[in-house]
């Protein structure tokens, strides 16, 4: 009735909004909010809503209005205004209505406000997200206490989603590799330990005389075999300490076997110190790792005690000298 009255008045220039306001500052804040459904602008609807406080209506017709610029202007002041348990509880309790405005929050404040995303997720129980957003910033942080109490959030959030305990482990294992690098770095200065992997980290260990300490690490965070004796062994190689290469090899048997020691060394322009471990190798890889190491001689002699004349005579073939094929033709004699 009153809105026909305003329109046979004043026709198409008629301002809801200017006269909602009046409605509004006469204490008329029911008829307020009905008079501004009749106003064609959005931006008027929304900037007045927001004047009475009605947030929720405000926000509801920002996000009807399809005008993000709308939608931003409306968060970013109700997040200025009100508590920030309220303001998600706006957002929440929304629903599919909502929506659109809940992505565009989290849209800005991933770009522009670190601190609001941290709280959008926490508020709406997003675990997961929460976790991803404090690695994020453990990966971008210097100071070390700053990043292992980042990846520490990390693990309570993932051991916060019963589905998540894989990487709720996983996270445990990393703060407890933190804790030893900060350990490692104490005692040995200015080695940098801190976020290397747990390879680098026995790496770093052997390579500096903790020896004890990498077997320790390969203990806590169950290491398999293969890869430790892989590592130590290429450690030690760059170190050049082939005694303890030596006494490592013998400490048990080898479950990478011995013919990788043979090619790493000559790989590393040691083919002396790799005739060692061609008797520990399978007999028939024998000849072919001691004429890797430039042992011909002790080739057609590994050839000869199997009675391969064959091999013998395919080595002589290769012969990469006259003096090299003369030996290898008084071995070829003996065995006929």
């Amino acid at each position: 009735m009153i809105v026909q009255k305003f329109e046979q008045l004043g026709g198409g220039d008629v301002s809801y909004a200017d006269i909602a306001k009046k409605a509004w500052e006469a204490g008329r804040s029911w008829l307020a909010t009905k008079l501004l459904d009749h106003e064609p602008k959005a931006s008027d609807q929304v900037l007045l809503l927001l004047t009475m406080k009605e947030d929720r209506l405000a926000l509801e017709k920002a996000v009807d209005s399809g005008d993000t610029d709308l939608i931003y202007h409306v968060l970013l002041h109700l997040y200025k205004r009100l508590t920030i348990g309220n303001f998600f509880q706006l957002i929440e309790s929304g629903g599919p209505r909502l929506i659109s405005a809940s992505r565009l929050l989290e849209v800005y404040a991933r770009e522009q406000n670190r601190e609001m995303l941290r709280d959008f997720y926490y508020s709406d129980d997003r675990w997961v997200e929460s976790a991803i957003l404090s690695l994020e910033e453990a990966s971008r942080l210097r100071d070390q206490n700053s990043r292992l109490a980042a990846v520490k959030a990390a693990q309570k959030f993932f051991s916060d989603d019963k589905d998540r305990a894989f990487e709720a482990r996983i996270m445990d294992e990393s703060v407890r590799l933190l804790t030893i690098q900060q350990q490692l770095e104490k005692e040995m200065g200015k080695i940098e330990f801190f976020g290397t992997s747990v390879n680098e980290t026995m790496r770093l260990c052997i390579l500096n005389g903790l020896s004890k300490r990498a077997d320790k690490v390969k203990s806590d965070f169950r290491v398999p075999d293969k890869r430790f004796w892989y590592l130590k062994l290429h450690a030690l190689t760059t170190l050049g300490d082939f005694e303890a290469l030596e006494a490592f090899s013998k400490s048990k048997r080898s479950p990478i076997g011995y013919e990788v020691f043979v090619r790493h060394l000559v790989d590393t322009g040691h083919p002396r110190e790799a005739v060692a471990y061609v008797p520990r190798c399978d007999g028939p890889k024998r000849a072919e790792m001691y004429v890797l190491c430039g042992e011909w001689r002790l080739a057609g002699n590994i050839c000869k005690e199997r009675g391969d004349k064959k091999g013998l005579e395919d080595l002589r073939k290769k012969a990469p000298n006259s003096m090299v094929a003369r030996e290898l033709d008084q071995i070829l004699v003996g065995m006929k």
